[in-house]
């Protein structure tokens, strides 16, 4: 006889866990007693789900406390004692928690699933009951330790992500990509890994860097992020007066950012100017590759290329390394935590 799943559920809000009212959409404590009562009544199959809300906020309102709030809830728990983890949040911010999840937290040996909803639950387009009844079944199945997002995208297709490579929402279909690719899809097979030489081919247990994840006390929210374009203004920020410990710099898509602009726009002069701070650049793909004149004079006055990490994770993870105390942060951003870099899979022992 199966025994029946056991699954740790934390609600924290966002559109799954909202209600609409007079054309307002906004988070109800009662829509987490809805997502169960649709789901059993939708799905025949026995669950014991333990509810925990550790918050109920839209997730626009997150802040790096509340991955905190999050990670602690789920170490205060014997997680073995489940068969996984599933967390609802809200979509706008849901890449940064599901990376957050897997630099604040040991490597499980259970599945941890974050979802979310485009409309909230009874709306006719909801994805809400879909994408909860493929996480229960991805962890009641698969049992794929590790940390993941499932989506049903506007293609009807639920793909599984890893979760430090999901990127946030398209603006027109409100669909949700990857870093690479996703990691497969999943529907009545199961779980079918897309092909591709960036995704681990066959998983199961993986730390790339054994060991515990370093202890965060408390974000001071210390870290920048600033996306080239045409004419930015560097001069519009005095890192001098601010306590700003690192700048992630997401540069056009060859690691190339401006270095011969005037009246504040030369990322070079703002790098020269603020020795201060530690200058993180996203965008390369291959730093002892050829490299255009730009990129290599950034680097060469102390820009700091980071190599195949998407804008979400690198900047979550930006701010684990500056508000931890067990290593360098420049150590810390190249340690891999759960799949964050995109390798050749053989090249990172991904074939395991």
């Amino acid at each position: 006889m199966e025994n029946t799943p056991k699954i740790l559920l934390l609600l924290t809000g966002g559109t799954i866990g909202s209600a609409v009212n007079d054309n307002c959409i906004d988070v109800d404590s009662r829509r987490g007693d809805d997502l169960l009562a649709l789901y059993k009544e939708q799905v025949n199959r026995a669950v014991a789900f333990e509810v925990i809300r550790p918050f109920n906020i839209l997730s626009e309102n997150a802040e790096p406390k509340h991955w905190l709030q999050i990670i602690k809830t789920l170490q205060s728990h014997q997680l073995n004692d489940y068969d996984g983890v599933i967390i609802a949040h809200g979509s706008d911010t849901l890449p940064y928690t599901a990376a957050a999840l897997a630099y604040g937290l040991d490597c499980p040996l259970i599945p941890i699933v974050l979802i979310a909803a485009n409309y909230a639950i009874g709306e006719p387009k909801s994805n809400a009951i879909a994408n909860f009844s493929a996480a229960v079944t991805f962890i009641s199945n698969i049992r794929l330790p590790g940390f993941y997002t499932i989506y049903q995208n506007s293609d009807q297709i639920s793909y599984v992500h890893l979760a430090t490579r999901l990127q946030e929402a398209d603006w027109l279909k409100d669909d949700f990509t990857s870093f690479g690719g996703p990691l497969g899809i999943f529907d009545q097979r199961g779980l079918c890994c897309l092909p591709s030489p960036k995704n681990p081919t066959m998983m199961k247990l993986y730390n790339p860097s054994p060991g515990d994840v370093p202890f965060i006390k408390e974000f001071r929210n210390e870290v920048l992020a600033l996306r080239a374009y045409p004419g930015l203004n560097y001069q519009l920020f005095d890192l001098h007066k601010r306590p700003i410990r690192a700048v992630l710099h997401s540069l056009y898509h060859c690691g190339s950012g401006n270095i011969t602009g005037e009246n504040g726009t030369s990322l070079l002069a703002f790098i020269k100017d603020n020795p201060q701070v530690d200058h993180y650049m996203i965008s390369y793909k291959n730093i002892h590759g050829n490299l255009y004149a730009s990129c290599q004079e950034l680097i060469a006055v102390g820009g700091i290329p980071l190599e195949n990490i998407s804008f979400e994770a690198a900047l979550t993870k930006l701010n684990f390394a500056y508000n931890q105390q067990e290593c360098l942060p420049l150590n810390y951003m190249k340690r891999e935590f759960f799949y964050e870099f995109l390798r050749d899979a053989q090249e990172n022992g991904y074939v395991i």
